[in-house]
Order: C-alpha cells, then sequence, then structure tokens
C-alpha cells in the first residue's frame, strides 16, 4: 500500500469477517518471521495481516529517522489504509513497544494487546545498549561484511537453522548499514506502563525468547497481564511451533480466555 511516506508491504491470511489481528515484527527483520503461523491462524478464524515496519523488510524508510511515537501513529495509518477500525495487536520485541505506544494513542482501537516479549530496559542498561548495540556494518567488495551479519545472527540465535540464518541476513541487508534505527527509538523511550492498565493486554512469548530474561520486570509493571509461555520457543516460536502459537493466540484473540 501507498502512504505519505512510501511503500508499506504486508502479508496477510483469513476470510475479510474473521477477527482481525495486526502483527509488528522485531528489529531489524520483517513479517516474514509470521509466514508460518498465517494459516493456522485463519484455520481457527483468525484473519491476520503482519506488517513490515517502515524502513524494514520491503517497506520504504521514513524521510527521517522515527521515534517510537511516530511508529505507532503509523500503525494507525497502516491500519486505515487497509480498512481496520479496531483489531487485536500483536507486537513482537520493537514491535512490542510500537505495539504498546499505538495502544496508548488510540486504545478504543484495540480489542486486546498481546505482546510477544516486551523490553523494559533499566537506566543503565539503555546507556549501554545506545553506545554499544548493533553497531552496524560496512558493505566491503569482498564480502566480508556478511560474514559480519552472519555472526551477529548466530550469536544472537544459535539454534538456527542456516536456511533461517540465510533469511536473516537477507533482511539484515534490505535494511541497510544502519539497521537500528528503531532500536534507538526504544532506548530512547519511555513507556507508560501504568497507562496500560486500561487496555486489556497479554504476555506472550516462547520460554526461551531472549526477552524472557525481563519477565519478572514486565509482570511486575503489568500485573493486570496474564503470562502465557509456549516451552521451547524462542523469538522465533511463530516459525517454529506455529500450531502452538496458533493456538495460543487465537485464545486470545477469540475470547476462550479470560484477559
Amino acid at each position: 500500500m501507498d502512504l505519505p511516506w512510501g511503500q508499506v508491504h504486508y502479508r496477510h491470511g483469513g476470510k475479510p469477517d474473521q477477527p482481525v489481528l495486526l502483527v509488528l515484527h522485531q528489529s531489524p527483520l520483517s513479517s516474514a518471521t509470521y509466514d508460518a503461523v498465517l494459516e493456522p491462524l485463519a484455520e481457527r478464524g483468525v484473519r491476520t495481516v503482519a506488517v513490515d515496519t517502515p524502513g524494514f523488510g520491503m517497506s520504504d524508510p521514513p524521510p527521517r529517522p522515527w521515534s517510537i511515537p511516530e511508529y505507532a501513529d503509523a500503525v494507525w495509518q497502516i491500519a486505515d489504509a487497509l480498512g481496520l477500525t479496531a483489531v487485536h495487536l500483536l507486537g513482537q520485541h520493537t514491535g512490542a513497544v510500537i505495539g504498546a505506544q499505538a495502544a496508548l494513542l488510540a486504545p478504543g482501537r484495540v480489542h486486546r494487546l498481546i505482546l510477544q516479549g516486551l523490553p523494559l530496559y533499566d537506566e543503565a542498561e539503555r546507556k549501554s545498549k545506545v553506545e554499544s548495540y548493533a553497531p552496524g556494518y560496512l558493505p566491503d567488495r569482498d564480502g566480508s561484511h556478511l560474514r559480519v551479519i552472519w555472526d551477529r545472527v548466530y550469536g544472537l540465535y544459535p539454534r538456527l537453522t542456516p536456511a533461517e540464518a540465510d533469511r536473516q541476513v537477507a533482511e539484515y541487508l534490505m535494511t541497510g548499514p544502519d539497521y537500528a534505527t528503531a532500536y534507538r527509538a526504544v532506548f530512547a523511550h519511555r513507556m507508560d506502563t501504568d497507562a496500560l492498565a486500561a487496555i486489556p493486554t497479554v504476555l506472550l512469548h516462547g520460554g526461551d525468547d531472549l526477552v524472557d530474561r525481563m519477565t519478572p520486570v514486565v509482570t511486575a509493571a503489568l500485573p493486570h497481564a496474564p503470562l502465557v509461555t509456549i516451552p521451547g520457543g524462542t523469538d522465533f516460536v511463530a516459525d517454529e511451533q506455529p500450531e502452538a502459537f496458533a493456538d495460543a493466540v487465537a485464545a486470545q484473540v477469540l475470547g476462550e480466555v479470560a484477559p
């Protein structure tokens, strides 16, 4: 679709009359993370729209680095372009921060907020990450930058298959040498977790998700949000265990469990 800052690409599955789940991926990847779960969710009665965040995947970048509130505002511009009045909103990692802010911007448009690995950093970790996290790469004719990306991907996710790592390397290359724009927006953002108490929220992620280490902090900050953990799932639990992930998400979207 065409929006004021450029094209936005998305993947979708399900029928128009089904409840809608709008999905925001982690950085610096793309909606391809949710390919495997589109059909299982559709089979369970959920229409899914998984968006490539502006500047990632195949979506055009904004004209300048955005803040989290600007990414969140774009979520509703995207929803408007798709004709989506109200949605269930699922965000992962960076997408969870954007999704939470989008819910705060328009709480009446969110049936339920599903946070898949919400990063809540203390000030010391923010400072450390601003200084050293995701330093980028320099393209080189000898291809050495490909090894830099490859080593970063496997350093974060040693359980990936080579095919899965290939996809992530391609996503890094699509984003470009400075793939940390959304990360920096996250590190600069202070989430109003108290305000989220007014929004039906659930925490849902794989038990081996990198952000699972923050679960005690997140559950303390969001005491109204139940925790659903899929055993053995990594950051890519939707890819690894699509049936289990679809079961857990559909239960929330279709109201089969209490929020």
